[in-house]
């Protein structure tokens, strides 16, 4: 595996390979509009990555940063070549990228009534494999709601949710928040 990462481009390859998997790999109530987010890359706010292995599409990554977080917006690998090794390889270059700032990103909670919980359980264990942790923090986009993920534990949710913010340009509202322990009440 040689995996090459490369910034998305207008009216290049790469970004018709990223706009296809993006509308492919994540449902409609998980995307958020792909012009936008490819505008927020011309900012300092946000790259956009194609990632191939030689000619071969491989996946993308969407990633919003600051001098203190990189906040893994969509992370996604080409449904033909899927559990080969590209996302954990994709990982490690966003690791790599991300220096010491902690990585976070937004998933799915675990929730064993969800149909999906197979799946959604299996995602966790992918990135707990490769160095991420769930967090007691929740991701509000819309009517979605997503628990967070980190590769270190003491991030400033305040600082995600400004980031987020500015990605979202005010389109759709997000709030962080952190949960409750049940156990505690």
């Amino acid at each position: 595996m040689e995996l090459k990462r490369q910034k998305v481009k207008f009216f290049s390859k790469n970004y018709r390979d990223v706009k296809n998997l993006y509308f492919t790999a994540f449902p409609a109530v998980e995307r958020l509009p792909y012009f936008p987010l490819f505008l927020n890359t011309c900012r300092s706010l946000a790259d956009f990555y194609a990632y191939y292995d030689g000619d071969t599409f491989v996946g993308l990554a969407y990633l919003l940063q600051n001098e203190e977080v990189v906040y893994l917006f969509f992370l996604a690998v080409n449904t033909q070549i899927r559990s080969r090794g590209y996302g954990s390889a994709i990982l490690q270059d966003i690791k790599h990228l991300a220096n010491k700032r902690p990585i976070i990103l937004a998933m799915e909670p675990l929730d064993e009534k969800a149909d999906n919980y197979e799946q959604r359980l299996k995602r966790v264990n992918f990135y707990e494999r490769n160095g991420f942790s769930i967090t007691d923090y929740y991701y509000h986009e819309g009517a979605e709601v997503y628990q967070m993920m980190a590769t270190k534990s003491d991030i400033d949710i305040h600082l995600v949710e400004k980031l987020t913010e500015k990605a979202v340009l005010g389109l759709i509202p997000v709030s962080f928040d952190q949960k409750i322990n049940e156990n505690a009440i």
